[in-house]
């Protein structure tokens, strides 16, 4: 079920729920009342400081790691860094773009290690690649998955 913020009308299975009332919603209307887009693996966005999240779960991993750096036990927090895996290049006059990475967080524990860090609900096959190559090109770096 969805609701529509415009008209205040909700949306459910081909059919408007308009107050306590069901309406059929003939094919042609069926664009004007679009059901709300949910995330394949279920996640929501969260907004914390004005920062958009892709899930409750690195929000929440933001919000430790943000008193962590206050308590001064971090610094140098950065979210969202980009690695690059595999850089561009031209085959047979096509250009293919760089692989990249993008972690959702970057610090500085006590000691002046870097961490790289990222919060995972669900492990695709696409993430697990690309941490593969990750580790491999920068094999100094210290990775974590929460």
């Amino acid at each position: 079920m969805s609701l529509n913020l415009a008209t205040g009308v909700k949306r459910e299975n081909g059919f408007l729920k308009n107050g306590g009332r069901m309406v059929y919603l003939p094919k042609e209307y069926k664009g004007l009342y679009p059901a709300e887009k949910r995330h394949k693996y279920g996640a929501k966005k969260t907004v914390i400081d004005g920062i958009s999240f892709d899930s409750k779960k690195e929000a929440k991993r933001y919000q430790v790691l943000k008193l962590q750096e206050h308590l001064e036990l971090i610094t140098d927090l950065e979210l969202q860094p980009e690695f690059v895996l595999q850089e561009g290049f031209r085959h047979c006059g096509k250009w293919y773009r760089p692989i990249k990475y993008r972690a959702d967080f970057k610090y500085k524990n006590k000691l002046g290690n870097t961490i790289i860090e990222d919060t995972k609900g669900h492990r695709t096959k696409e993430y697990l690649i690309k941490k593969k190559m990750l580790l491999k090109r920068y094999p100094d770096i210290n990775f974590f998955e929460t």
